[in-house]
């Protein structure tokens, strides 16, 4: 940190004390220092934020937005902001709209966002993981009986398996390692994203562009003509969309989507609520998964306190958090005929949510109480990611 803390003062020095333009030498290597903390940090994502007075730099990690460093001269945003949109592929003279591009630096794929304010424009940077751990299945931190129910879900011919949870719950990632579980020669798949997060060697990726009219519900019906297998939808974010979703389920395919909601049996309520009729949601719906992330404890420094669970102490390796890395807190809701019968006639969440514990559903709550037993979290995190 110390010698992170001298670069970025000799960089700022530079650029205040010459012309510092989008190209010049202390801006570009200032970027580039800014881009390697970040990745060495191992940020989820890197806010450029500009004030009255100063730029604003914090880093999502492990969910946790911190601010880590002295923040920069405002003067040197424009420079910034310029350079890293050229980085991205934006334009750089249209600082009054909103854009998008993307950017690989080091081997790591990155997404840039910028949206016009009042001082300078303000970037977020997502930083898409690496990892490999994170392409298997086996990986993302399932329990025993729910990757068992969420294999036999996706391993299902056809029908419609749905994930649901926040932003930042770890949706995207359980999705492409479910499609590169399904990758094989002899499935045709098909995904329609906005935007494609991670490149999936073998699986046809479409990128969702509402300007020339490629909407979801456009694209997907377009999919249905092409002989695919496997879809992937990244978001049933309409009534529209939904409908015809769960109609290419019903004639043959297995359909993969997310949706916004808070647990497993109101993702099943929210199709209703869209206007998907119930018989076609009972006959193609495979499951449900809710998602959460929490933050793992640091390995090197957790004890064990006084009622037998660990707890978060810190330590240079977890810069003091007590806190290293995330895991997946899951809630797999499997559709049984007795659920399937309920969907038929049900107008009531609480009847759903009823049903679905007396047959066995493991909340996230209950997950989250296992991988706290088995000294993976904490009571605190549960809390904070699920509520009290």
């Amino acid at each position: 940190m110390e010698d992170f803390d001298a670069q970025l003062s000799k960089l700022i020095h530079m650029a205040r004390h010459n012309f510092a333009g989008s190209s010049s030498r202390a801006i570009v290597e200032l970027v580039e220092l800014l881009f390697r903390f970040a990745i060495n940090l191992r940020a989820s994502d890197v806010h450029l934020e500009p004030f009255e007075k100063s730029l604003r730099v914090r880093y999502r990690i492990d969910g946790q937005l911190q601010e880590i460093h002295q923040p920069l001269p405002l003067s040197l945003a424009g420079a910034l902001t310029s350079r890293i949109k050229v980085l991205a592929h934006m334009d750089t003279s249209a600082a009054f709209l909103p854009l998008d591009g993307a950017i690989e630096f080091d081997g790591v794929e990155m997404r840039v966002a910028s949206m016009p304010s009042h001082e300078a424009e303000s970037l977020t940077i997502r930083l898409l993981d690496p990892s490999p751990e994170l392409h298997n299945l086996k990986d993302l931190g399932f329990s025993a009986a729910n990757e068992k129910f969420f294999r036999q879900m996706i391993n299902s011919a056809v029908g419609m398996v749905i994930l649901t949870g926040p932003m930042n719950s770890g949706k995207s990632t359980t999705l492409y390692a479910t499609l590169r579980e399904l990758n094989r020669p002899t499935r045709s798949i098909m995904t329609l994203e906005d935007p494609i997060e991670q490149h999936v060697e073998g699986v046809s990726q479409v990128q969702v562009n509402e300007k020339t009219g490629l909407t979801f519900a456009a694209g997907l019906r377009a999919m249905l003509r092409m002989d695919c297998n496997v879809l992937m939808v990244g978001e049933a974010r309409d009534a529209e969309t939904a409908k015809i979703a769960v109609r290419a389920a019903l004639t043959g395919h297995l359909i993969l989507t997310t949706l916004h909601a808070g647990d497993s049996c109101s993702a099943v309520f929210r199709m209703l609520e869209m206007g998907v009729e119930p018989y076609l949601l009972a006959a193609t719906l495979n499951g449900v998964v809710a998602q959460r992330l929490v933050r793992k404890l640091c390995p090197h420094c957790k004890k064990k306190s006084a009622d037998g669970t660990f707890e978060a102490v810190g330590c240079p390796q977890c810069r003091g958090t007590g806190y290293r890395g995330r895991l997946a807190l899951h809630e797999v809701l499997r559709v049984d005929k007795n659920l399937r019968r309920l969907i038929l006639t049900c107008r009531d969440l609480d009847e759903i949510k009823s049903l679905a514990r007396a047959e066995g559903l493991k909340t996230l709550a209950d997950d989250g109480s296992e991988k706290i037993r088995a000294g993976l979290t904490t009571p605190a995190e549960l809390r904070r990611v699920l509520g009290e």
